[in-house]
């Protein structure tokens, strides 16, 4: 099957590419933008194989210890995180979705099931001084360093929309990965709430 097919736009409906400046003397402390073309495959571990796809994933990753909860890893352009005690997800922009899941197949064998999301979620990038109060206006998640670091993940709520927070570096910033079918209140909430902040849309 062809990986031509590539995710659209979920984002732009009612929040336009600009700037759009804040209340504080017209600064822009924030910079949103839509990551288009990012492979999401859930990983979940099979009945009695946690211990085993921990340890697989630690191999994947070139680590000696497992990934707690939230604790993420990388390598060769694949971020992995730690979502739960049996759930992964790990995202990838230079692999497509089909190549990203046989990649892993190969690596976990029959310690996991695999759900390819690239389709069915799409990713917002929230960088600037101010994305940590942006966030806090919205989700009761810790987000201070000392208890989300980078790289780490947590799924939480913003208002009533599910989401899982990545907080990344290279650069610094907060990736929001949402089902496709809450763009709208996503946009809706995010005008709201950045707007005494300041930001540039791109």
């Amino acid at each position: 099957m062809s990986e031509t097919a590539q995710p659209q736009c979920a984002f732009g409906r009612l929040l336009k590419p600009g700037q759009t400046p804040g209340g504080r003397g017209g600064a822009m402390t924030l910079v949103i933008q839509e990551q288009l073309n990012v492979a999401q495959i859930q990983v979940i571990a099979r009945k009695g194989r946690s211990a085993s796809l921990a340890r697989r994933l630690s191999s994947f990753l070139g680590i000696r210890k497992a990934l707690a909860p939230r604790e993420g890893g990388q390598t060769d352009f694949i971020h992995l995180y730690a979502t739960g005690p049996q759930e992964y997800w790990v995202f990838s922009t230079k692999l497509g979705a089909q190549a990203l899941e046989r990649q892993l197949a190969d690596a976990l064998e029959n310690a996991a099931s695999l759900f390819d999301q690239t389709h069915g979620r799409f990713i917002i990038r929230i960088s600037g001084d101010d994305a940590v109060r942006l966030l806090a206006k919205g989700t009761s998640l810790d987000l201070d360093e000392s208890v989300f670091p980078a790289l780490g993940a947590s799924h939480t709520t913003l208002e009533h929309i599910p989401a899982l927070v990545v907080r990344r570096t290279s650069p610094d910033c907060f990736e929001l990965s949402v089902p496709r079918s809450y763009a709208g209140s996503l946009q809706s909430w995010l005008g709201g709430a950045a707007r005494e902040f300041g930001y540039i849309l791109t």
